[in-house]
C-alpha cells in the first residue's frame, strides 16, 4: 500500500484518459457527417468518464479501510506486547487526518480514543529503507516534512509501526543526522509509483486507445 502502488497508480491513470480520449477521437464521425455515431461515441466517453471517477473514489475508499483495519490491528498487538517491535527511526513524510480510527503510542497500554492522523514515515529498517505508518494523537505537532521520529516496527507486517514518544531531544538530533539517510537509497513518491516514465507511457497508452477505437469505429461505418 505505501511501497507500491504502481499497478494501481497505472490503471487509474490510463483510465483516466481513456474518457477524455474517446470524447477527442469522436469529431472523426463528424466529417463523414456520422451523426449516430459521432452521439454513440460521446455517450461512450461520457460514461467511461463517469465510471472512472466513481470507480477512484470506490477503489480509495475500500483500499484505505482495508489498510486502516490492518494498522489499527498491528499497532494494538505491538502496544499490547502480543507481538515484539522493532526499533527504527525515521523522518515523517506525510499526515493525514483519521477522525474515526483510534491512535497508539508506545507505552500506554491500548488504543488512545480521540481524533487522530496517520503518518507516513520512512524509517531506516533492517534490509533497507521503507515507507510506514502510524496511527497517532492529532494534537502531536508532527506536521513537518521530514521531522525526526522514533518507532518500533512490527515484525510482521512492514508497513505498520507505533510512534514512540518517550525519545528526547538529544536522540531526535540523532535520528536526524543518521549518515544513513545519504547512504540509503530511500522510497520517494516516484519510486513507489513505479517511475514517471511508465505512468507517462500508460497515460499516452489511454489515448492511443480511445483515438484509436474511435477511428475503427468510424473506419467500419463507412
Amino acid at each position: 500500500m505505501l511501497n507500491d502502488l504502481a499497478r494501481q497508480t497505472r490503471i487509474m491513470l490510463f483510465a483516466q484518459l481513456l474518457g477524455p480520449a474517446l470524447l477527442f477521437g469522436s469529431v472523426l464521425a463528424v466529417d463523414g457527417e456520422h451523426w449516430v455515431v459521432f452521439g454513440s461515441l460521446v455517450g461512450l466517453g461520457i460514461l467511461v468518464t463517469i465510471g472512472w471517477a466513481i470507480g477512484v473514489v470506490v477503489w480509495n475508499r475500500r483500499a484505505d479501510r482495508r489498510f486502516r483495519a490492518a494498522l489499527e490491528e498491528g499497532a494494538a498487538a505491538l502496544v499490547a506486547g502480543r507481538v515484539a517491535g522493532v526499533p527504527a527511526p525515521g523522518l515523517v513524510v506525510r499526515r493525514k487526518l483519521a477522525r474515526r480510527s483510534p491512535s497508539f503510542l508506545v507505552g500506554t497500554a491500548g488504543p488512545i480514543e480521540g481524533p487522530s492522523a496517520v503518518l507516513a514515515i520512512t524509517v531506516l529498517a533492517e534490509g533497507g529503507a521503507r515507507r510506514v505508518a502510524a496511527l497517532v494523537p492529532a494534537m502531536l505537532a508532527l506536521h513537518a516534512r521530514k521531522a525526526p521520529v522514533a518507532v518500533l516496527l512490527h515484525p510482521d507486517d512492514p508497513e505498520v509501526a507505533v510512534l514512540d514518544p518517550r525519545v528526547g531531544q538529544s536522540q531526535l538530533a540523532a535520528i536526524t543526522e543518521d549518515p544513513r539517510w545519504r547512504s540509503e537509497t530511500l522510497p520517494t513518491d516516484r519510486t513507489v509509483v513505479g517511475g514517471w516514465l511508465p505512468l507517462v507511457g500508460c497515460a499516452l497508452l489511454g489515448v492511443a486507445v480511445g483515438v484509436g477505437f474511435d477511428w475503427l469505429v468510424v473506419t467500419l461505418a463507412t
